[in-house]
């Protein structure tokens, strides 16, 4: 479904350019009708190369557009509101993508009673395959929640979560977790190459069953292990390389690496044990 809106980033970092991208990518809106601010010229540079209008008033990106995505760093939002708070009126939608900020911060920060829609999008959202987990503020009404699942589900799994709490958790099993996936693809890939496989043959490879993989844990009616167990013949090669992964403690790596990063967004004290 097409959006015809003006559609505004307060930042054009890689948030900025993956969500803009996929919105792009699938007609859902129009190059022509987003626009993005940065601090310097040079923080423009990608987003017009995309064909996105580029400006460094944050103010002017607040006045023409209908929503406007926060998609600058935690630190740096606090200021960013308070530049452009007297812009900002009741008819507009802000959609947060800064992570480690509640509704709740950014309603007090604006000082007015605008709708507020905190989304948590992952990187792959920029090629129509990611994951978005939203929770609306106070002064969401089913029509702004409407129109961020108009602008947002295009880019991949869309879900509105129980509690605003649960956007910290999902920091951690879905923002984080694409370095993780990159980390295994890299690693299948070596050992391809390790055993003979030209670089990009293998990168290809590893990546494309990847995909395939967690295609089928979507879409066939089975628990990821009992799709694991099918894989595996007895006596074979594929029980051989899962028992190397389980001695070397796979599940339970994986889960600290998720668990770690949870805890990093909730703002925990990290303690490492060497």
């Amino acid at each position: 479904m097409s959006v015809d809106m003006k559609i505004g980033f307060l930042g054009a970092g890689n948030m900025c350019q993956a969500i803009a991208g996929g919105m792009i990518a699938s007609g859902t809106v129009a190059v022509e009708n987003i626009m993005a601010s940065a601090r310097s010229e040079g923080g423009l540079a990608k987003v017009r190369s995309m064909g996105i209008r580029g400006t460094l008033d944050n103010c002017q990106v607040v006045a023409e557009c209908s929503v406007v995505f926060l998609a600058v760093k935690p630190h740096i939002l606090p200021g960013v509101l308070e530049q452009v708070a007297g812009s900002v009126t009741e008819d507009k939608l802000l959609v947060s993508v800064v992570n480690c900020t509640t509704n709740q911060q950014i309603e007090d920060l604006v000082g007015k009673k605008v709708p507020v829609m905190r989304t948590l999008p992952n990187t792959p959202v920029k090629v129509r395959s990611g994951v978005v987990v939203a929770y609306p503020g106070t002064h969401c009404t089913p029509h702004h929640t409407s129109l961020c699942k108009s602008l947002m589900e295009p880019l991949g799994l869309w879900s509105i979560l129980p509690t605003e709490a649960l956007i910290d958790v999902a920091s951690g099993l879905c923002g984080s977790s694409p370095a993780f996936m990159f980390m295994m693809v890299d690693a299948m890939a070596d050992a391809g190459v390790r055993m003979g496989l030209p670089r990009q043959v293998a990168a290809s490879l590893s990546a494309q069953t990847m995909q395939g993989s967690a295609k089928m844990v979507l879409e066939c009616d089975e628990h990821p292990l009992q799709l694991a167990n099918n894989v595996c013949s007895p006596g074979g090669t594929t029980i051989e390389g899962v028992y190397r992964l389980n001695r070397a403690g796979f599940k339970g790596i994986v889960m600290d690496a998720v668990i770690g990063s949870i805890e990093k967004t909730q703002g925990k004290e990290m303690r490492y044990n060497y």
